[in-house]
């Protein structure tokens, strides 16, 4: 019986990491955290990190995001940038200050 119950628990612990890891996985496809590369020059990057802190382009910021709403601030400046963005597939979408698509490809 013991053995029987070890084998079932040791079973059951791997189904739900197994499910676990493939929820964790499919989140972090919808998720801004990453490096991402504007479509038409690797010379624009954003890197986003999970702690809310990130760079663009060898300036550092801070940003929230709520919703599909996005706020950026830029390191040493008063000034923010507040938009909207969306994630398609491996593209970051955000709407630039004339409200025109800009897209970065994740890297």
């Amino acid at each position: 019986m013991k053995k029987y119950f070890k084998a079932l628990l040791v079973t059951l612990l791997l189904c739900v990491g197994i499910i676990g890891l493939t929820g964790c996985d499919k989140a972090s496809k919808n998720s801004i955290v990453g490096t991402w590369e504007y479509k038409d020059s690797s010379a624009y990057v954003y890197t986003f990190n999970e702690d809310g802190t990130g760079e663009y382009s060898g300036m550092k910021f801070t940003y929230t995001t709520d919703g599909k709403k996005i706020s950026i601030t830029y390191e040493n400046s008063n000034a923010s940038f507040d938009s909207t963005y969306e994630i398609k597939d491996n593209q970051l979408i955000i709407k630039d200050s004339l409200n025109n698509d800009t897209i970065y490809i994740r890297k």
